[in-house]
Parts: C-alpha cells; sequence; structure tokens
C-alpha cells in the first residue's frame, strides 16, 4: 500500500471506499436481473430481511419500470433502505435464502436491484410520502442511530 503524506492515493482511496455491490448502469442492466426472479410467493428473501422489505414486489416494479412504487415499496419498509443495500450482508440473509441457490444457480442480485431503485429514487428527490396536518402534539427523538431515525420518520407520517 503506497501511502502519501499519511493520505491514501486516491486509487487506494477509491478501492476502500467503492460499493460492496456497484449499481446498475442503466434500468435494461436492473431488468435483466429483475426479470430472472422467480416472484416466489412464500418469499425466503423476504422472510431472511430483518426489515420485512416485499422483496418480490420491489423487484417485480423494477422489472416493469415502476422504479418510483419500487423505491417505496423499499423505503416503506426500511426507510434506511439505501444505506442498507450497500451494507447489508445480503450474502447471508436475502441472497442467501434465494432459491437460485438450490438450483446451483447465481442469485438475484437483490441489494444491487435496492440500491438502484433507492439511488433513483434520491436523485430525482421524489416525494414518497405525505405528511398528515398537524395536531399540535410534538415528540422528540433523542438518538440518531438507525431506529431513531426510522422512528422520526414514521412519526413525522403521523
Amino acid at each position: 500500500m503506497t501511502i502519501i503524506n499519511n493520505r491514501l492515493s486516491k486509487e487506494q482511496y477509491e478501492q476502500n471506499f467503492a460499493d460492496i455491490h456497484p449499481p446498475f448502469e442503466s434500468i435494461t442492466a436492473a431488468k435483466v436481473d429483475a426479470n430472472r426472479c422467480l416472484f416466489c410467493y412464500d418469499a425466503p428473501c423476504t422472510k431472511s430481511c430483518p426489515t420485512g422489505i416485499d422483496v418480490p414486489k420491489f423487484i417485480k416494479q423494477i422489472a416493469t419500470e415502476n422504479i418510483k412504487g419500487s423505491a417505496k415499496t423499499i423505503f416503506s419498509s426500511n426507510i434506511m433502505g439505501a444505506g442498507c443495500s450497500k451494507v447489508c450482508p445480503v450474502e447471508k440473509l436475502c441472497e442467501g435464502a434465494c432459491v437460485y441457490n438450490l438450483l446451483d444457480e447465481e442469485a438475484i442480485p437483490i441489494a444491487r436491484l435496492q440500491q438502484y431503485a433507492t439511488t433513483k429514487a434520491m436523485e430525482n428527490n421524489w416525494q414518497l410520502f405525505e405528511r398528515k396536518p398537524s395536531i399540535g402534539k410534538k415528540v422528540a427523538v433523542v438518538v440518531a442511530r438507525p431506529a431513531g431515525l426510522s422512528c422520526a420518520h414514521v412519526l413525522s407520517r403521523e
């Protein structure tokens, strides 16, 4: 490792902070993998997701080019879905539970598909949720960790 002036070189920095699951470059590339999904009725990928995202539903929405709907499906279950798509150990969770693994086939790249939908939503600044009118009550969420941020999001919609 070459360190210049106690800093990493640009190439090393980019390599160290590159996405574990590189994003799709186009809707066509995302649709190719989305259309491989079997859309299981009793989806093991959804059962293995700690946040309960309806994986077949959001993948089907990508396959039909409903990217906004896909992002809403993801964020409805997990408002931190964009970050989770980059750091979640999917090979042990949803992708690890994919039925394609039983068929000795490559699992659906769920994290990459999730990253695609959530990134598009953020890039386009889509408003996916609306707040209800205020009733004059206030709530303070003191902790700024994922659970606190998720709680604040749900409460702000109520």
